[in-house]
């Protein structure tokens, strides 16, 4: 048996193939797969090219791929999940395989949970919380977009970074060392070339920008205190979205798995600041490690355990396989 795995974001994609011991068969990386960021035409070429990458040495020696699972961004109304689900099966690329699609946030909540009661917020280029309590109802928080504000998520760091940066070069507010950050980065000589180079990005990609909240956290560890006020308010935003799908679901007397899933929790700075705030608002929470870089693909083997297609046994043989992979082929 053979299942193939999909790990979309708005700003990477990652195909994994393996088989029923966890062995893998073959990865392959991409750009995004989220049209709120590219557009879904863009989002959906990138996702078939990388499919292809990851199929074509299979096909080559006659391998079948009996299941593909995947996460992707921006899948959240019935009607989009539809479109993207109906194009993939037209085009024929896994015409042969029982296909799943999943909401990125679904999977997070798996990969943090392993489908116990439990909440999972994703912030990456944008920022969602969800969660499931034991008799399956389900909540969700944020996921509004990078323009509905998606607090705490890479865009809003980098947002609230450029707006102290500009502050500081205007007078209006202290100077910080996320403009030296920033002007290097788009090395930029007169201050407002910056402009230029912004407008640049964001019209190509928006997702882009959320680089910029890397430097917003080198300027943090560097002592930086309008960086480092920055990263503590996006921690417990993300905590208040939580807070927000625990209401909605949370069952008295019962604890809940709570984890970070995606690249700005790779920020010790947000991570401490989440983490103290969820403990403060739930107190019958189980906070866990956050998960970053390739690790969300756990919940989409998770979702294979669920489907019965491998046993949970494997579960973390076949996640260090697979960054090992990666990493050696990247």
């Amino acid at each position: 048996m053979l299942a193939l795995l999909v790990e979309g974001g708005k700003t990477k994609t990652l195909v994994a193939v393996i088989d029923e011991k966890g062995e893998v068969k073959s990865t392959a990386l991409s750009g995004s797969t989220g049209w709120s960021t590219v557009g879904f035409e863009k989002a959906f070429k990138n996702l078939v090219e990388v499919l292809n990458k990851a199929i074509s040495p299979l096909k080559a020696r006659g391998e079948h791929i009996e299941i593909a699972v995947m996460g992707l961004p921006d899948l959240d109304t019935k009607r989009v999940q539809r479109a993207f689900y109906n194009k993939l099966s037209s085009i024929g690329v896994l015409e042969k395989s029982r296909l799943i699609v999943i909401p990125d946030y679904v999977i997070a909540y798996y990969a943090v949970t392993l489908g116990k009661p439990g909440i999972a917020v994703i912030a990456g280029t944008g920022a969602i919380a969800y969660g499931r309590n034991s008799r399956g109802e389900e909540g969700r928080a944020g996921g509004w977009g990078w323009f509905g504000n998606d607090e705490g998520c890479s865009i809003w760091i980098a947002m609230k970074g450029l707006e102290a940066a500009f502050k500081g070069v205007d007078g209006r507010g202290p100077k910080t060392r996320i403009w030296d950050k920033v002007s290097e980065y788009f090395s930029v000589e007169d201050p407002y070339e910056i402009i230029e180079a912004i407008y640049s990005v964001a019209r190509e990609d928006v997702g882009r920008l959320g680089a910029i909240a890397k430097l917003v956290d080198e300027a943090a560890r560097e002592g930086d205190p309008i960086a480092t006020s920055i990263l503590e308010l996006g921690g417990r935003e993300l905590a208040s979205m939580v807070f927000s799908v625990y209401n909605k679901i949370g069952i008295q007397g019962e604890h809940y798995i709570i984890g970070g899933v995606g690249s700005v929790f790779s920020s010790t700075i947000l991570d401490r600041a989440f983490r103290e705030e969820v403990k403060r608002l739930i107190e019958n929470s189980i906070v866990v490690e956050p998960l970053v870089h390739y690790k969300p693909v756990k919940g989409l083997l998770a979702v294979l355990v669920d489907e019965g297609y491998v046993d949970e046994s494997i579960l973390d043989k076949a996640l260090s396989n697979i960054e090992k992979r990666v990493e050696h082929s990247t």
